[in-house]
């Protein structure tokens, strides 16, 4: 009979622990996006056609561009050369607009060098397995 609240105790523990392994906390994954609901203050980046876009996604659940070390949140439009790292098997790194749909694979990782021709309107970038969780953000072309 003593046994039975021991089980009991162990089952509700492992249950507990299971429901928090799926845990999306904003916590863990605003800081690291950079989507239009950031509260910090928006970056203007207008970089040449030589310059720099860095895409990262992984290894947690986080996403990112970036230039010159600061989020992108605009552009002047343009033809740019994009590195992307791609640091988790569960995720890829996803960038649509006008004229670019350009992708990596959700199993693989590594890193990869894309040119990308970017004209006016808005662009998204996204995990497509995760971006309802938050991987995901958005900067426009001007």
């Amino acid at each position: 009979m003593p046994r039975i609240p021991s089980l009991l105790a162990v089952a509700f523990l492992v249950v507990a622990l299971a429901a928090g392994c799926g845990s999306k906390s904003k916590a863990t994954t605003a800081p690291a996006t950079t989507s239009t609901t950031s509260t910090t203050s928006t970056t203007t980046t207008s970089t040449t056609s030589s310059g720099g876009l860095v895409g990262t996604v992984g290894p947690g659940f986080t996403i990112t561009l970036t230039t010159g070390g600061s989020p992108v949140k605009t552009l002047t439009a343009g033809t740019y050369k994009m590195t992307v790292s791609d640091k988790a098997a569960i995720h890829n790194f996803h960038l649509f607009g006008p004229g670019v749909d350009k992708k990596t694979s959700v199993q693989g990782t590594g890193t990869v060098l894309w040119t990308v021709k970017l004209t006016k309107g808005s662009y998204t970038y996204r995990c497509d397995v995760h971006f309802m969780s938050g991987m995901i953000g958005h900067f426009t072309v001007s």
